[in-house]
């Protein structure tokens, strides 16, 4: 079952903080728009990436729409068949990583370069990193070049034999050096940016062989481990630093010589049913648990999760690394548990792959090209940065020696190398913007011509094709047009383009007024309604019949970047929320107190014509239901995946 076409979201710009607006006076809305898309000669937009480096996501001249020829390699669009929602693409600012890129360059240097990396503007505008939660293989040794760097650590580590059962020794402190200054830095450049976060190992006390290599948690400690779970999200989010996501554990089926911990199967769908999910629960941790977080090679590991009902009530997808099986994996989970997400959350770069050039930036075009295929979510590759030499790295016996950064910085002199994973994840994270569907395409396979085809919430089209080797003149038609492009081997393109004639993003004019609206359903005529004038968390929101002047049921709308909005109630001020982040259809919807990046709590607005909208969550991918199509007072909402047509999930907004 698929997600529906995000075609036109209901706002672009952002109104000002509830607070303000009672302060300083309230402005309405008002909505314009004009007629349904049509295809006519449409300009497109082309920027271009070559093996021999001569064009580098340069610009190329623009492309018009125009009749359809006769080629058969034809690449057809259909963007009204959608797929799953991006959230980004992006890396791991690893503990190497960021001490090159905070100690290795000057301040210039290092502005520049996170300029380029995370500014949408002026760079690629990554939008997604997946932090290790203490060490990973990928940090300093211990001692590197006179440091102080410990080695191996986590945010809890006792002298061997001594245990902290209640964490009171727990501190992210070594973070607070040079790895969250970054993080706040790129969040500053891009407040897109989501953030994930996986454990290489818990402390050493919590696990059979007192040691952060290999060993497995002992299940003893599992509920304290749960808790170093909450205190890592809230110390991160302390510092303005959001955690979107975590997985439990790193490759929960690596046990090398390196910050390792295995965990079974069944142990880690324990872990969530039993302890993690509810602590965080208890605690009123929003962030997204994510399951087994390793290799395309086995379905059986997350199969075991989801098909645990009170472990999939907690998880809201799967994580996957690239290191062996191959891409179809996602998509024959996700035939399996099709309200779960899909994320790919690992795959680097490195010596083994033959050269940087042209096999690197093959290897990343076909990265992002089959995991947008195949249902993800996300395409993230490795470090963020390492040295010439694939330095730093803890120089365990299995820890990679031979890895490559994103990019490369030279340790005595601060200069950048831009690999060409950073051109490659560019041709889609500085044109794909969260939030995007991914749409139909057909696509030629490998060695040959390979794409993915992709709707932004601002209704513009975007295309990233690679040439495997195959026949290098190809046509792309979309609502009976198309333009051919010649695209040498090896090389990638992408092309964006906005239909003449569509309905632009609704512009929001100030007029004398209130700023707030009732949310009216089209089948039943009721309300969005705080249930008893509630102030409570996880008051059930219900529709009842509009009253005038009741403030239970007039709502504003609070920019959340990207499209989206937080829908706040004047009476309560809580916003409405995806109840405990879940996927599946039927999830009733609640209040709670607004949190900044919380995607269960981010909705944007698709027309459903007439004046009609259907609301849409962030997170889920679901759509704002009257349950069973009631007409009662007191009937309590739900999400539901999108229907076109279905008058139950079309609601209009009208001012107070």
């Amino acid at each position: 079952m698929y997600h529906f076409l995000a075609r036109t979201p209901l706002f672009r710009v952002a109104l000002s903080l509830i607070a303000c607006c009672l302060l300083f006076g309230l402005v309405a809305l008002q909505i314009s728009q004009t007629g349904t898309a049509r295809a006519s000669g449409e300009t497109v937009s082309v920027w271009l990436t070559t093996p021999d480096q001569a064009n580098l996501l340069s610009p190329q001249p623009a492309l018009t729409f125009g009749s359809v020829g006769s080629n058969s390699t034809t690449i057809t669009i259909n963007d009204t068949q959608t797929y799953q929602q991006m959230v980004g693409f992006g890396a791991s600012l690893t503990d190497s990583s960021a001490w090159l890129i905070y100690n290795k360059m000057s301040q210039s240097q290092r502005n520049q370069l996170m300029t380029n990396l995370f500014s949408p503007t002026s760079g690629i505008g990554l939008d997604f990193l997946r932090q290790p939660m203490g060490s990973s293989d990928m940090a300093l040794p211990a001692g590197y070049e006179g440091t102080n760097a410990p080695g191996e650590y986590t945010y809890d580590d006792m002298p061997a034999g001594q245990t902290d059962p209640n964490l009171s020794h727990f501190s992210i402190s070594h973070d607070l050096a040079y790895i969250i200054p970054l993080l706040q830095q790129a969040l500053q450049l891009n407040p897109n940016l989501k953030i994930m976060a996986t454990p290489w190992t818990a402390p050493a006390w919590m696990k059979s062989n007192d040691s952060l290599q290999q060993g497995s948690l002992l299940t003893s400690d599992f509920q304290v481990y749960a808790q170093y779970f909450v205190d890592f999200i809230k110390a991160y989010q302390a510092q303005g630093v959001p955690i979107y996501a975590v997985t439990p554990q790193n490759e929960p089926e690596n046990d090398n010589v390196m910050p390792t911990m295995p965990i079974s199967a069944s142990d880690e769908t324990n872990f969530i049913a039993n302890n993690l999910g509810p602590t965080f629960a208890q605690n009123g941790i929003t962030t997204q648990i994510l399951g087994y977080d390793h290799n395309w090679d086995d379905t059986s590991y997350p199969t075991t999760i989801l098909s645990n009902s009170t472990a999939a009530s907690y998880t809201s997808g799967i994580a996957w690394h690239c290191y062996a099986g191959n891409a179809s994996a996602m998509s024959t989970l996700h035939n399996s548990f099709p309200n779960k997400a899909t994320y790919e959350t690992e795959c680097s770069g490195g010596t083994w792959e033959g050269s940087n050039w042209p096999n690197g930036f093959q290897n990343t075009m076909e990265l992002g090209i089959n995991s947008a295929r195949n249902w993800s979510r996300t395409v993230v590759r490795w470090n963020l940065a390492l040295d010439p030499n694939g330095n730093p790295n803890l120089g365990t016996a299995n820890s990679c020696t031979t890895c490559r950064g994103v990019v490369t910085i030279d340790q005595s002199t601060g200069n950048v190398t831009y690999n060409s994973d950073y051109y490659a994840l560019g041709h889609f994270s500085k044109f794909v913007e969260p939030g995007a569907y991914a749409v139909a395409s057909n696509s030629f396979g490998s060695g040959n011509i390979e794409d993915a085809a992709f709707k932004n919430p601002d209704g513009s089209d975007v295309l990233v094709v690679y040439n495997g080797g195959g026949n290098n003149t190809f046509q792309v038609e979309w609502n009976n047009e198309a333009f051919s492009y010649t695209l040498p081997a090896g090389a990638a393109v992408t092309f964006k383009w906005t239909a003449n004639g569509s309905a632009p993003t609704p512009t929001l004019t100030s007029v004398p007024g209130s700023g707030y609206y009732y949310i009216q359903n089209l089948h039943s005529g009721l309300v969005l309604d705080d249930t008893n004038g509630s102030t409570s968390n996880g008051t059930l929101v219900q529709q009842w019949a509009e009253s005038s002047g009741d403030a239970n049921q007039e709502w504003i709308f609070v920019s959340a970047g990207g499209g989206y909005y937080y829908i706040m109630n004047l009476h309560s001020g809580l916003a409405l929320d995806d109840t405990n982040g879940s996927t599946s259809n039927g999830t009733q919807v609640q209040l709670w107190a607004q949190y900044n990046g919380d995607t269960n709590q981010e909705w944007n607005f698709v027309s459903a014509g007439g004046g009609y909208y259907y609301i849409m969550n962030l997170h889920s991918g679901l759509a704002l239901d009257d349950t069973n199509g009631s007409t009662s007072n007191g009937t309590i909402m739900q999400l539901w995946t999108q229907y076109n047509g279905n008058a139950n999930q079309e609601w209009r907004l009208v001012a107070v």
